[in-house]
């Protein structure tokens, strides 16, 4: 069972568009067994993104996690597409 005492938790990413590379804040705003949600920040954008990978974890399911923008808007889905997998990865970095 996964403890939720210490929830907070700050990083960094670098996303690359056509040759310009982007640094983000990432910052996880909230977690329990079901859901988490995670802060995007920088050069012109804030969004709010929440996902399913928890529960997913906890229990043990072979399953896509589930993202969703609650905040924000990106006008790009290719761009979300690629900044989800960098948090999916920087996410599994984190937490082994």
């Amino acid at each position: 069972m996964r403890s939720f005492l210490n929830t907070a938790m700050d990083w960094f990413l670098q996303l690359t568009i056509e040759k310009t590379t982007y640094t983000l804040k990432v910052e996880r705003l909230f977690i329990n067994h079901q859901i988490e949600q995670i802060k995007i920040t920088g050069e012109g954008v804030s969004i709010v993104l929440e996902n399913n990978r928890p529960l997913i974890e906890d229990l043990e399911l072979n399953k896509e996690i589930s993202w969703k923008i609650i905040k924000g808007k990106l006008k790009n889905p290719d761009i979300l597409k690629r900044l989800i997998n960098l948090l999916e990865d920087s996410l599994k970095n984190k937490i082994q």
